[in-house]
C-alpha cells in the first residue's frame, strides 16, 4: 500500500490549483487526498499562532478524528501535524494508483520543499503561477470576505506592502503571496528539474486539456488522456464561503448543501456570493501592482527563461 504521495501541488494560491486537483481526482490511476489541504509540510507555524478564527475552525472540525473515523464525507483542509494521520489520507488507495495531494501553503513555506524533499525525494512537484497582479487582486477579495483585511485596497496594500514574511494562516498575505521567485526557487533548490513541472494559469485556462495531458505524463500516466472533465472552479471561494465558513464539516454540511440546492436557492447564494469574485482588477491598481511586482517577475523570468511580458502590462 502507498502511504506516500507521488505528487504535490503546491500553489500558487487563487490560481487554479482546485480545478487542477479535482480534475486529476477523477482519473481513475490517481488517488488524490480526501482533505484538499493538509498543509502537513507547511510546519514553521504552529497551530497556536493561526488567527484565531481559523484555530477555531481547525478545533471544531477536528481532522485528527474525521480521519480515524474513516473519512466520510468531506474536509476542506487541515494542518496535520501527526505523520500517521497523514500517512491514513492515501490508506485508501489502490496499489496501482499514483497518490496526490494539493497544499498551496507549501508554495509559501519556506520549508516545506525541504521537508517534502526529505519524506519523498522521488515526489514530482507541480506549481501553477498566475500574474501575480491579478492574483493578488482575487486573494484581497477573499481574504476581505474572511475579515482579515477591510473593502479599501490602497489603504490596505499602504499598510501591508512594507511587512516582510507575513505569516500563512495568521497574517493577510494577498501581497507577498505574488513574490514567486523565491518560491519556485527553493524547489528547484531542492528537487531535480526534470521533477517540477511549472505552467501559467493563463495556459492552463486556454488550453485545459493540452496542460492536462502534459501533467499526466508528467506523473508516469500516459492512458485515458482525453477521458476526464476538466474542471473549472472560478467561483471556487463564493462556493466556499457559503459551504465551508458558514456550514459544519463532515456529514452534516453535505446534507446541508443538498437542502440548500433542493430549495433552489444556490444560485442566488452564488450570485451574490460571486459578485466580488468577478470584480476584475481596476486599471489603477494593476499598474501599482505591476510596479511593485515588477523586479521578482524580472528575476523569475531569468530563473526559469520564459517571456512573462503579458505580466508588466498596465
Amino acid at each position: 500500500m502507498n502511504n506516500k504521495p507521488d505528487f504535490f501541488i503546491v500553489g500558487a494560491a487563487k490560481s487554479g490549483t482546485t480545478a487542477l486537483q479535482q480534475t486529476l481526482a477523477s482519473h481513475a490511476a490517481i488517488y488524490m487526498s480526501p482533505i484538499k489541504e493538509p498543509n502537513y509540510f507547511y510546519n514553521e507555524v504552529a497551530i497556536e499562532e493561526l488567527r484565531k478564527g481559523l484555530q477555531e475552525k481547525l478545533k471544531k472540525e477536528n481532522a485528527a478524528q474525521w480521519i480515524n473515523d474513516g473519512m466520510q464525507g468531506e474536509l476542506w483542509n487541515a494542518f496535520i501535524r501527526q505523520e500517521s494521520l497523514y500517512k491514513k489520507l492515501f490508506s485508501k488507495a489502490a496499489h496501482s494508483q499514483i497518490c496526490g495531494e494539493a497544499s498551496v501553503s507549501y508554495l509559501y513555506s519556506l520549508k516545506a520543499a525541504e521537508n517534502i524533499y526529505q519524506y519523498n525525494p522521488q515526489a514530482k512537484i507541480i506549481i501553477i503561477l498566475r500574474n501575480p497582479a491579478e492574483r493578488a487582486w482575487s486573494h484581497f477579495n477573499m481574504e476581505k470576505r474572511m475579515g482579515l483585511v477591510s473593502a479599501n485596497f490602497k489603504s490596505e496594500f499602504d499598510k501591508h506592502h512594507l511587512i516582510s514574511n507575513p505569516i500563512w494562516g495568521k497574517d493577510p498575505i494577498f501581497l507577498s503571496g505574488g513574490f514567486y521567485y523565491e518560491q519556485v526557487k527553493r524547489y528547484l533548490d531542492v528537487f531535480p528539474k526534470e521533477q517540477v513541472f511549472i505552467c501559467l494559469y493563463d495556459d492552463y485556462k486556454s488550453n485545459a486539456q493540452q496542460i492536462i495531458n502534459k501533467l499526466l505524463s508528467f506523473i508516469g500516466i500516459t492512458s485515458n488522456l482525453n477521458s476526464i472533465p476538466i474542471e473549472n472552479k472560478k467561483a471556487n471561494e463564493a462556493r466556499k464561503s457559503i459551504v465551508d465558513y458558514l456550514l459544519p464539516s463532515g456529514g452534516i454540511k453535505t446534507k446541508l448543501r443538498k437542502l440548500v440546492m433542493l430549495l433552489g436557492i444556490h444560485k442566488q447564494l452564488k450570485k451574490i456570493l460571486s459578485k466580488e469574485s468577478n470584480d476584475k482588477l481596476p486599471t489603477e491598481y494593476r499598474k501599482l501592482l505591476n510596479e511593485f511586482y515588477l523586479a521578482d517577475i524580472e528575476k523569475l523570468e531569468k530563473l526559469l527563461s520564459i517571456n512573462l511580458t503579458n505580466w508588466k502590462q498596465s
